[in-house]
């Protein structure tokens, strides 16, 4: 049984964001699939990751260099940031 997942609107507007970004580089479909993957994964181990900072949990995609940056409740994961790994956050 997986944990909910809501994602903040910053987050979305993010992922929107890099989403058109890959869509002009003809990557938008596999952008969205690594994006996917994360997702369930979080779904099914949201502990996997340590906290770095103010609770704050992050994934890494696997073929993007962006992360997803959350936190974990009792029986929901809130996605905060979407986020280039190399732009300050």
């Amino acid at each position: 049984m997986g944990f909910k997942v809501q994602m903040l609107k910053e987050a979305a507007v993010e992922l929107h964001v890099a989403e058109c970004y890959f869509a002009s580089k003809g990557l938008s479909r596999a952008f969205l699939n690594d994006f996917a993957r994360q997702l369930q994964f979080l779904k099914t181990t949201p502990h996997s990751f340590q906290v770095k900072y103010r609770g704050i949990r992050i994934l890494n995609f696997e073929q993007f260099n962006y992360s997803i940056h959350y936190k974990v409740d009792k029986k929901e994961a809130v996605i905060y940031r979407i986020l280039n790994q190399r732009q300050n956050f």
